[in-house]
């Protein structure tokens, strides 16, 4: 297996990723969204690490050649609409655009696609939107970034909520590693989360309540951040960069492990009523030999 130059879909010549395609390259479409992060996180965050964890997992996937397409940065936030800064698709929108772009890529013959999301309120449309593709014959699936590795990333988190919030600990670390080259950048967010008290009530509960039958009952409620909302949810004082390039490589990690797999693993898509002509994709990669290096903090190997 030989790698082009760069993994980068946008860094190549037409023949470039031709010959990647040829190869049995997965290729991995960033996809988040651009809304408020409460005051302290730029409105770009949701896109920015998904398409940081997105490149770094296709580096540390040594068995199969992962090209990331460019990001889709616009997804679907109505719930943060009351923010400026906001920018939401809707939800006919978001799906058209999903069909179009996985379409585009397996039209010219690649025979597995990963959306790898950033954004929570991208996930059921997501999964949804997946479900149909796979069913109509198009090898698609999608992941959130923060997935794989859950059991992994939780107990770094030292604040109060020990999940994914939103500009919370985990969000929040995640981006002062990715700025740890710009002083004045980290500078900004850490004194504007400095005072921040944890937030552990979700979003949708006003002031003054609480109970959550909503939690409780894992039922369905988008986290409205309407104007006079702190827009965060969590404990981002708790961030520090040192817990974000811990957390990044876990990530990082474990994603290029999911595609590693994906791509060894045979699997049925499309509808198919004769029972001696089952439809099914052929795993991209057959050996099994290449293994990645654990993770830090992880002696638990594959």
């Amino acid at each position: 297996m030989t790698r082009p130059h760069s993994l980068h879909w946008k860094d190549l010549t037409r023949e470039e990723i031709a010959s990647a395609r040829d190869g049995g390259a997965v290729v991995a479409i960033p996809v988040g969204s651009i809304e408020q992060h409460a005051a302290h996180l730029p409105v770009e965050t949701d896109t920015r690490v998904s398409s940081s964890v997105t490149a770094l997992a296709a580096e540390r996937a040594h068995a199969v050649t992962v090209l990331v397409a460019p990001t889709l940065a616009f997804g679907f936030s109505p719930h943060h609409l009351s923010h400026a800064g906001t920018i939401s698709l809707r939800l006919e929108t978001y799906f058209a655009v999903l069909t179009d772009i996985a379409r585009s890529i397996v039209d010219s013959g690649f025979t597995r696609v990963v959306f790898v999301n950033g954004h929570r309120g991208n996930s059921a449309p997501l999964r949804s939107k997946v479900a149909e593709l796979v069913t109509d014959g198009i090898p698609v699936t999608a992941i959130d970034y923060w997935a794989p590795a859950e059991q992994e990333w939780v107990p770094l988190l030292k604040g109060a909520l020990k999940r994914f919030g939103h500009a919370c600990e985990f969000e929040t670390s995640l981006m002062l590693a990715l700025k740890s080259d710009d002083a004045a950048a980290v500078g900004r967010v850490l004194a504007r989360i400095g005072d921040l008290a944890p937030r552990l009530m979700q979003p949708w509960i006003p002031p003054g309540h609480d109970s959550d039958p909503i939690s409780e009952a894992r039922a369905a409620w988008p986290p409205i951040f309407q104007a006079d909302d702190a827009g965060y949810h969590g404990d981002p004082a708790k961030a520090t960069v040192d817990a974000g390039h811990r957390l990044l490589d876990v990530l990082a990690g474990r994603l290029a492990r999911f595609f590693e797999d994906f791509a060894r693993t045979p699997l049925r898509f499309g509808t198919s009523r004769d029972p001696r002509a089952p439809l099914i994709s052929p795993a991209l990669i057959k050996d099994r030999s290449v293994r990645l290096m654990p993770a830090a903090g992880d002696g638990r190997g594959r």
